[in-house]
């Protein structure tokens, strides 16, 4: 389980630290307002936490704590989920990020999906990824996008909720010419 380190960031696969964490973002209504669950109490976040613990002990992947490279305050999590997205070559990955709201406007979250995009492709062996937002949530389309994904339809997401669905293929990902090496 190695971190993933970008120019500012260490993505760390998830550990019991992190649950305080996890506790306050899900709790956050500024964070929660566009997840069709809306906040979470604490021991639901308390259940997830110990959910992101297991898909890295069965896994080898998932969510991942982002923190900051100078003094490795929390700033968010990225994750790398199965799919059950149809129409695409599987395997099928999600990815999503929550960042801290003192942390907003400086390309964290773009940062990090990035460098779990890449693990997606690289180290995962994912043939297709994709990500869901609420329409409203244009911060996160934009993203999607820098990401280099594309529109990919409307969908319900997990909480029975409408969304919008980006995807990028690992033919798209290879032409965007960003694969890099993971660091160790």
């Amino acid at each position: 389980m190695r971190n993933l380190i970008t120019a500012r960031l260490v993505l760390v696969p998830w550990e019991h630290r992190f649950l305080d964490d996890l506790v306050r973002l899900s709790a956050d209504e500024r964070v929660m307002r566009f997840v069709g669950s809306g906040p979470w109490d604490g021991r639901y976040a308390g259940e997830r936490h110990e959910s992101a613990l297991g898909q890295w002990a069965t896994h080898g992947f998932g969510m991942r704590a982002v923190t900051s490279a100078d003094d490795g305050r929390f700033l968010g999590l990225v994750s790398l989920g199965e799919s059950r997205a149809t129409g695409f070559e599987t395997p099928v990955f999600e990815i999503g990020w929550w960042v801290d709201p003192a942390e907003w406007g400086h390309g964290i979250a773009t940062e990090a999906a990035a460098s779990v995009r890449d693990e997606a492709f690289s180290r995962v062996g994912a043939r297709s990824i994709v990500a869901c937002f609420h329409r409203d949530n244009t911060a996160s389309e934009r993203i999607m996008a820098k990401l280099g994904m594309s529109p990919h339809g409307d969908v319900i997401d997990r909480y029975g909720e409408p969304a919008r669905m980006y995807a990028l293929t690992r033919a798209e990902w290879e032409r965007l010419g960003s694969p890099k090496p993971l660091s160790p």
